[in-house]
């Protein structure tokens, strides 16, 4: 099976699909969100325009899905390793088999290391072909820092009270880029740069703050594995 696409080709259809529609005059692009899941479900589903326009959506539709899938693989994953890493709450193979609908804790075993092969064979193509390797783990991470991004803005008023008008410029502009937000590298990078400068303008401050602490821990990893 060929690769998922890149974070570029996802954008690309998903400007194709919004321009598509556009030039059709679609009476239902009031209900449009760029997010690459709600996308499927629109190209598939929001089906009142010219023939021609939803099998082109349609297509757009599958190689999105393709995206997602390796998404939700490097999901399925992460929350493997989280059951069975702390020795202390570690999760048996036969309850983990239960949770995924599978018949043996052997076949959940098997399957995690499948993942593992699956989601290092990915990141290492994404690496080594045209884009960097920065722009390989934003992909591989983006949920994750759209995530701790809306977790920001909804912590906002905690924000405010401990912040100073440069921690206000920075949660503006980070509310800015979530308005626009397309899953796009570019704006992973930014929201990550938004989480640093935040982390720096309150200090010790965002100790107090959770959303921070973990906005701020996630652009450290982010770092360490681009260095």
């Amino acid at each position: 099976m060929a690769p998922p696409p890149t974070s570029v080709q996802v954008q690309q259809k998903v400007d194709e699909v919004h321009a598509r529609r556009l030039a059709a005059g679609d009476d239902d692009l009031h209900l449009w969100s760029d997010t690459t899941a709600d996308v499927i479900v629109y190209a598939v589903r929001n089906r009142r325009v010219p023939r021609e326009v939803g099998v082109a959506d349609a297509r757009a539709a599958l190689l999105l899905i393709r995206d997602q899938r390796a998404q939700l693989d490097a999901l399925e994953l992460e929350a493997l390793e989280i059951c069975r890493e702390d020795p202390a709450h570690r999760v048996p193979w036969s309850a983990l088999a239960e949770d995924m609908g599978l018949s043996t804790p052997q076949a959940a075993d098997q399957r995690r290391d499948r993942l593992r092969r699956a989601v290092a064979a990915r990141s290492h193509r994404a690496a080594a072909g045209p884009e960097d390797a920065e722009r390989a783990w934003t992909l591989q991470n983006g949920a994750r820092i759209r995530s701790a991004a809306a977790a920001l803005v909804r912590a906002a008023a905690d924000v405010m009270a401990v912040g100073d008008a440069e921690a206000a410029d920075v949660m503006e502009d980070l509310d800015s880029c979530l308005d626009d937000y397309r899953a796009s590298h570019l704006q992973h990078a930014a929201l990550l740069h938004y989480f640093g400068a935040l982390a720096d303008a309150l200090g010790e401050r965002s100790a107090t703050i959770p959303a921070v602490r973990t906005a701020a821990e996630l652009r450290r990893e982010y770092l360490a594995a681009t260095a």
